[in-house]
């Protein structure tokens, strides 16, 4: 597996990261074959929340055994700090730990003032943090203008935002800048939510930028084996492969798949 450093985290990654959606469709004895098999292979970064079904409890299952293999990134929802504390506490008893690496914030401009005021849920990520509960705070949106904006507060050690060949307005606008403040840079919905094809050239196109980690949602074993075998042999796109992927995104675009969120359906 390859590793890359998380910008000021310092947390050295994965470059193929694991994403806990997909877990709330199948069984418990079944995702925790997944995340084992994961775990097994190399990936140390588990992306999940406790909006995603019973995901967060799934890997519980897992992490209580091998906590010191992964680092853990949580969204976690609310505005005021009132109900991010309250959520925090919910998805640590969800995930059977007592802190985690990374608790996220999902916000949008319209949310931000609220959030980041003196009632508002970044107080209770701040109060987490000196507590040893979290260790950084990092935010997440599908609004690459808002990023900008919102990590240049400084505020933040780390952003999650959609990022692929057909939607690659973070490249554009977002990469640069993030790489400017040394923040870690999480690019999901790397595979449109499954709906792009050429699994291994669309995870090559995210890897060829400076993103940290791509979180991946697996519910197969055989995703998993074939996902980290992509990783473990991940060699540049060559330009005709950027050219063949640059046609199918546009075919994409054409037949109105894409959502401005990044997401292929």
């Amino acid at each position: 597996m390859k590793y890359r450093v998380l910008g000021k985290t310092g947390l050295k990654v994965s470059i193929l990261g694991f994403g806990g959606i997909p877990l709330r469709r199948i069984s418990d004895k079944e995702a925790i074959d997944v995340l084992n098999r994961a775990l097994d292979l190399g990936v140390n970064f588990i992306h999940t929340s406790i909006t995603y079904g019973d995901s967060a409890y799934k890997i519980g299952q897992v992490i209580k055994e091998r906590r010191n293999e992964c680092f853990l990134a949580v969204k976690v929802g609310g505005r005021t700090e009132k109900e991010a504390k309250e959520n925090l506490k919910k998805s640590m008893k969800a995930l059977k730990v007592d802190k985690v690496e990374i608790a996220e914030l999902p916000i949008n401009a319209t949310a931000f003032s609220q959030v980041m005021g003196s009632n508002g849920a970044y107080i209770a990520f701040q109060k987490a943090k000196q507590e040893g509960i979290i260790d950084f705070i990092g935010v997440t949106s599908h609004d690459v203008d808002f990023l900008n904006d919102a990590i240049s507060t400084k505020a933040f050690s780390n952003l999650i935002t959609p990022f692929n060949y057909a939607a690659n307005t973070a490249r554009t606008k977002l990469l640069s800048f993030a790489e400017e403040l040394n923040i870690g840079f999480i690019a999901m919905k790397t595979l449109g939510k499954g709906g792009l094809p050429h699994v291994p050239q669309a995870l090559r196109y995210v890897w060829n930028h400076s993103i940290h980690t791509a979180i991946v949602g697996m519910n197969k074993l055989s995703e998993v084996e074939e996902n980290v075998a992509t990783a473990n042999n991940f060699q540049p796109l060559t330009k005709e492969e950027e050219n063949q992927l640059q046609k199918i995104a546009e075919e994409v675009i054409k037949a109105n798949r894409l959502s401005s969120s990044g997401a292929v359906y």
